[in-house]
């Protein structure tokens, strides 16, 4: 008997993780069509000089700039939406991460107008195979992962403090701003691999807990979704920059 209630719980952790990355997933994919969509929409108004010289038609893209604008000032209130719900357990999920996924989209539309296609794919699909390394080890690690949380938290909170110094420097030294930029900016991108692998393991232990209602596993998928999205930004700004140099 003893066996089977554990075979139970873990068949049904299986289900609950395999509902989690079903759901982020998903979210991605609303974001990469309405990023697409929109990108598609409004790159009439941009004339391209050569591979990262544009010419653009200002009036034509006051409508986007808009879009923009909605789409931040609705940015905030989501992510707080999506917080009470996810922490008070009570109201639907669903409805705010759509909607959190379509404004992303919106607010990365810029990438698809502005940066060439082959690098946008190169850099999805190394992001892929990152979150995939990441996701696995925060799935088979037998070790407590806790203390991923606080050291990520440390690194982001030195980053931070690091870049207000940064801004102060750069009118002293401007030279060094660059450099000091992009140091920041790699601190910031280790600290948010930590933080992937951590929610990961989170989702392992929430499923080996049995709290499996469709709102935690929506809120682990926006949790999930968030490191996707911003390791991608991260790779897709190093592989621009790589590009770049070597022209």
């Amino acid at each position: 008997m003893e066996q089977s209630l554990r075979n139970v719980r873990v068949e049904s952790g299986s289900k609950f993780i395999g509902m989690v990355f079903l759901y982020t997933f998903i979210a991605l994919a609303i974001t990469a069509v309405t990023s697409a969509v929109v990108g598609l929409i409004f790159s009439k108004a941009i004339a391209p000089i050569d591979e990262y010289t544009f010419e653009i038609n200002v009036e034509a893209m006051k409508p986007y700039i808009i879009l923009l604008i909605v789409s931040f000032v609705m940015y905030f209130p989501l992510i707080i939406w999506i917080h009470l719900v996810g922490f008070r357990g009570k109201g639907r999920l669903d409805i705010p991460f759509v909607l959190y996924a379509i404004v992303m989209g919106v607010l990365i539309s810029s990438f698809t107008m502005f940066v060439p296609f082959h690098l946008i794919s190169i850099s999805f699909g190394i992001t892929c195979v990152v979150f995939g390394i990441l996701s696995l080890i925060g799935l088979t690690s037998k070790k407590d992962l806790s203390f991923l949380g606080l050291v990520a938290g440390g690194i982001f909170i030195g980053a931070l403090i690091m870049s207000l110094f940064n801004l102060i420097w750069m009118f002293v030294f401007p030279a060094t701003f660059q450099t000091m930029y992009w140091l920041i900016s790699y601190a910031i991108f280790f600290a948010m691999m930590l933080i992937t692998v951590y929610d990961v393991y989170r989702v392992k232990q929430i499923a080996q807990n049995g709290n499996h209602s469709t709102n935690v596993a929506l809120f682990c998928a926006f949790n999930l979704y968030v490191d996707f999205i911003y390791i991608f930004i991260r790779i897709l700004a190093i592989v621009v920059r790589i590009t770049q140099r070597n022209r």
